[in-house]
């Protein structure tokens, strides 16, 4: 808990606690008698009024409205582009080591998840809406530009798949829709599901 919240919650119990003992009405005896008038505060009372001004400037929370914040949000992170740029260009070994690090933290999230339905909420959520306006907005303007930063890492990515369909020795291929045809396909995607693995 923050020093500050810390702070507000004692001063609210301190008013709460000692308001009925300051607020209650001065109590005379009713008689004949002259008295000299009774005090028109005790001495508590300054501190207390200024207490409760003070809580009542300090204890209420401004909250702004959605579309600002989100406006905000915009304008703020639209500028900063420069800086995440900078930012992600020096950190490649502590994104690395960080992942690996956290690999078990990873894995203990997504067996959490599961336990929770957090997937099935999570596009209950979303919409079928929100999938559908970022996919044509966003991914239809950024499609190109992927496929154009991808062509490295997608021969990488392939190139070990070529191999080794190039190193199969499949059977011979027989009659449309024979077993000797599916015998051929059940090799290629077990071959492929031993790559997949390390093996």
């Amino acid at each position: 808990m923050h020093a500050r919240t810390r702070l507000l919650i004692g001063l609210a119990a301190l008013a709460l606690a000692l308001g009925p003992v300051t607020g209650l009405p001065s109590v005379q005896a009713a008689g004949l008698g002259v008295s000299a008038p009774a005090p028109t505060s005790s001495p508590l009372t300054s501190p207390l009024a200024w207490l409760g001004g003070g809580l009542a400037i300090f204890g209420a929370i401004k909250v702004k409205d959605a579309n600002v914040v989100a406006a905000k949000f915009k304008t703020r992170a639209s500028a900063a582009a420069g800086d995440y740029k900078t930012g992600v260009e020096q950190a490649g070994s502590d994104w690395e080591a960080g992942a690996r690090a956290g690999e078990g933290n990873y894995e203990q999230g997504v067996q959490e998840a599961i336990g929770k339905k957090r997937y099935g909420r999570g596009i209950a959520q979303a919409g079928a809406a929100k999938y559908t306006r970022n996919a044509s907005v966003l991914g239809a303007t950024r499609y190109p530009q992927g496929i154009q930063n991808a062509e490295q890492a997608y021969a990488s990515g392939v190139a070990p798949v070529l191999d080794k369909l190039r190193g199969l020795n499949l059977p011979p291929r027989g009659p449309r829709r024979s077993p000797q045809n599916q015998d051929r396909a059940n090799m290629v995607a077990r071959e492929l599901g031993k790559l997949k693995d390390g093996q």
